[in-house]
Parts: C-alpha cells; sequence; structure tokens
C-alpha cells in the first residue's frame, strides 16, 4: 500500500492546491508584480498618414506605464479568486509569501495617496485595508463642543456644578 504525504492527506476530498510549492507560487507572484511595473514592450503605433489620409503604423519599443498593485489583480493573475488567495495565506507554508505580497499591494495603494488623484488609493484603503477616515471635533480651544439644543445658560449651569456635557452633533465625523 503507498503511503500519502501530509499535503496530500490535507488536501483528501478537496480540491488540490494550484501551486504545490512555495517556490512556485512565489515566482507567479514575482511574474505579477513584473508585468505591473514599468517595461519595454514591442507595440504598433501610429506614425502619420499617407496621402490618402490612411494611417500608417510601425512597431516600436516603448515603456508601458506602472500598473496599480492591487489583492484582486495579483489572485487574477494567479489564475485564482480573492478568497482562495486568502486561504493560501492561511497555510503556515505559503504564510510569508502571501502575507508579503498584501504588504506590497497595501504599500502601493498608500503611496498613491501622495499623488494628484487619491481618491481611488483612499476608497482601497478604506475598504481593503481597515483605514478609517475620522475627524476630531472640538469647540475653541479644545473644549468640548455644545450639544445640539443646549444653550449657553444650561451650559454654565453644568460647568458650575463640573459636570461635563454630552457631546452630541449631527455629524460626530465617525
Amino acid at each position: 500500500m503507498e503511503e500519502q504525504t501530509p499535503q496530500e492527506e490535507k488536501n483528501k476530498g478537496g480540491r488540490p492546491l494550484k501551486y504545490q510549492t512555495v517556490e512556485e507560487l512565489d515566482l507567479a507572484i514575482q511574474n505579477y508584480f513584473a508585468e505591473c511595473d514599468p517595461h519595454t514592450t514591442k507595440a504598433l503605433v501610429e506614425t502619420g498618414r499617407d496621402g490618402q489620409g490612411n494611417m500608417l503604423f510601425d512597431t516600436r519599443t516603448i515603456l508601458t506605464e506602472q500598473k496599480p498593485y492591487t489583492v484582486s489583480g495579483l489572485a487574477r493573475a494567479l489564475g485564482i479568486d480573492r478568497d482562495t488567495l486568502v486561504n493560501y495565506k492561511k497555510r503556515d507554508e505559503y504564510f510569508g509569501s502571501v502575507s508579503a505580497a498584501y504588504a506590497r499591494c497595501h504599500e502601493y495603494a498608500e503611496s498613491q495617496l501622495y499623488g494628484r488623484s487619491a481618491t481611488g488609493a483612499a476608497f482601497s484603503l478604506k475598504n481593503n485595508w481597515g483605514w478609517k477616515d475620522r475627524q476630531e471635533l472640538t469647540g475653541a480651544e479644545g473644549a468640548p463642543l455644545m450639544p445640539i439644543g443646549l444653550d449657553s445658560a444650561i451650559l454654565a449651569r453644568m460647568q458650575d456644578r463640573g459636570e461635563t456635557p454630552p457631546v452630541t452633533t449631527e455629524d460626530s465625523g465617525e
């Protein structure tokens, strides 16, 4: 009788892993980031028009633009979905590789906050990485805000008694 490896026992009855080794996964991850990074490629580009107004084309070497690093893009490039990528991250042997790839995507999104159009990066950071947009609202010189409908006479009486009025506003920023 043939003995099964621990990996085969784990996958018994389930779908086998697409990447059997950490090295295979690492190579696929590196390929994704390399494809996103600017690189030279041959492309058909318009070079002008002929005497009849027809466009003329020629093959040129061009430098591609940086593509954003995204977890969805990474999963697609690996040929798996985001949930499967999360499942790889839960496995001890793949944890480091997937965590490093996630960190690189996170770092890229964060770096885009310093560009001209940071809206997409901010959206990604809030929805994919747990970032929060929060404002701290205070009155003059850090005093608490006056609750809506609380007049200054009531506020003064509360302060005379050493009480702190509750801070409730229509938009507390949370």
